[in-house]
């Protein structure tokens, strides 16, 4: 196997930035909610309605990333991205009125879209160039800034500091890239395609893959939004053990992608998808029949290394279908995911108020089986490596 070159290893290192930028600044946010909620004294209806602005606007943005790209590359799409998050985060340090929180989370949820659709064409380029999987490594950035993001607005917390002293930090942290950021990114092979040569996009095949992006997104809404008041509510855990269900399911999920590459390139695409089907079926099986909260923090850890590895591997397999549209059909499939994040934490209350809190968790295991049945559309497919 040929080495990539310096520019590529260089290349590589910035995307890895901007997924880490990526994650981080969507955590500030997410992990913030809790003292916009109490600074603005909005109920949890106005928070949804807020999250529900910044998904539309997302998919908005990943739409905008899908046409742009094909024209310009995936490197133009990204400094936007995330000069429209930063904006979104420096309005929201101020005492926004609710209606004004609106404009705010729309601008950053647009730029969330956008970066979330640049970042995964960036990714996919750069892993065609080295001619191995190297998508997990990216995502197990945006992890661990997600988690480092989340453990810095707890300290800010702990200290008594204004919860908004975060929003300053990813302001700054994402300033201090943006000035470097184009210059260090790919070029998209997709530039250098003519419309002649372009193929009609496999919509079968696409629609498939993004059904199991979007099954991990429920899932993963399901144990992000639901698992500590699960612990709480149902299993009666204590205090100190109500968080460690999401904490066990991050740390998994991290531990997932930091090998995930390492192991597709010795079991195959489509056997990892299988192990992994298995694995988050039975994690969320564990969690919903468990009748003790450490055997729920277990099947909520071993939840998350199934899914963690399921989203890149989709990607990569969406990317090697139509090589020459590459661009367009990661902006189409992030719409899935977005989809998903929706039904995951909004649609399990309802099937808890309905039912109980256990068949809610239980329905993301029985729909996560579903990718088993569809594993032969992630095997590898033939893509030129460019070094």
């Amino acid at each position: 196997m040929a080495h990539p070159s310096a520019s590529w290893r260089r290349t590589r290192r910035w995307v890895s930035v901007t997924f880490a930028l990526q994650g981080g600044l969507l955590a500030l946010i997410l992990t913030s909610l809790p003292g916009l909620k109490d600074r603005t004294g909005i109920d949890d209806t106005a928070v949804s309605a807020v999250v529900l602005t910044v998904l539309v606007f997302a998919a908005t943005g990943s739409l905008v990333a899908g046409s742009v790209a094909p024209r310009r590359g995936s490197a133009w799409v990204l400094p936007p991205a995330f000069a429209l998050q930063i904006a979104g985060l420096l309005a929201l340090w101020f005492h926004l009125p609710y209606w004004a929180l609106f404009p705010a989370f729309a601008v950053f949820g647009f730029g969330l879209g956008l970066g979330d659709a640049g970042n995964g064409m960036q990714g996919l380029t750069v892993q065609r160039a080295y001619g191995r999987s190297i998508i997990n490594t990216f995502f197990a950035f945006q992890t661990a800034a997600a988690i480092v993001a989340a453990l810095l607005v707890a300290a800010i917390g702990a200290l008594d500091v204004r919860f908004e002293v975060a929003f300053i930090a990813g302001a700054v942290m994402g300033l201090v890239c943006l000035p470097k950021l184009r210059r260090g990114l790919a070029r998209d092979p997709e530039l250098d395609v003519t419309p002649a040569e372009k193929q009609r996009l496999p919509w079968r095949t696409l629609t498939l893959l993004g059904l199991a992006v979007a099954v991990v997104y429920i899932g993963d809404g399901v144990v992000s939004t639901w698992s500590s008041i699960y612990l709480q509510d149902t299993l009666l855990a204590t205090g100190a053990l109500v968080p460690m269900g999401y904490a066990a399911y991050q740390a998994t999920v991290l531990l997932a992608r930091l090998a995930g590459d390492y192991v597709v390139m010795r079991t195959g695409r489509a056997a990892l998808i299988t192990g992994a089907v298995v694995m988050a079926s039975g994690g969320l099986a564990l969690a919903s029949f468990s009748p003790d909260p450490l055997l729920a923090i277990l099947g909520f850890a071993l939840t998350g290394l199934g899914l963690g590895v399921i989203v890149p591997l989709t990607f990569s397999a969406a990317g090697e279908t139509a090589p020459e549209q590459m661009d367009e059909i990661v902006a189409r499939l992030n719409l899935f995911n977005y989809a998903g994040i929706v039904v995951g934490s909004a649609a399990t209350g309802l099937i808890a108020d309905a039912t109980s809190m256990r068949i809610a968790i239980l329905v993301p295991a029985v729909l996560v089986l579903g990718i088993g049945l569809v594993t032969r559309i992630y095997r590898e497919r033939r893509v030129r490596a460019e070094h």
